[in-house]
């Protein structure tokens, strides 16, 4: 699936602005600004970005792809390959870890602790 915006240059134009992205994307829909969203060929124009997210949703709905459990799980895997490289990391040291970086840790042990013990088997 291909993604663009159809007016390359004033997106960057307000991109480079320091105000939030909401506001970002009303100044760029004013300016005439739209996005468009294809895939081999075909494409659709879409002139907010709430119809693109909309029609998103919608997609995602009959396609009855569960977009959670899809995100979750790429997220897990990234976890996963996260920590092993940090535990080979400092496996290779021959200091003492930073406090800040043993806190992170103690924090995520901490959150994947909680979210493991509360997930619960109706939940799967």
């Amino acid at each position: 699936m291909k993604f663009e915006v159809t007016n390359p240059k004033a997106w960057k134009a307000v991109n480079e602005k320091n105000i939030p992205m909401k506001h970002k994307i009303k100044v760029y829909e004013k300016l005439g600004g739209a996005y468009r969203l294809g895939e081999n060929g075909g494409e659709q124009v879409f002139n907010k970005m709430t119809e693109l997210l909309k029609h998103k949703q919608n997609e995602e709905a009959e396609s009855g792809s569960d977009y959670e459990v899809s995100m979750s799980q790429k997220q897990l895997e990234a976890i996963i390959k996260n920590a092993t490289e940090l535990r080979g990391k400092m496996g290779e040291q021959e200091f003492n870890v930073a406090a800040w970086v043993q806190d992170h840790i103690s924090q995520a042990l901490n959150f994947i602790t909680q979210a493991n013990t509360g997930f619960s088997k109706d939940e799967k």
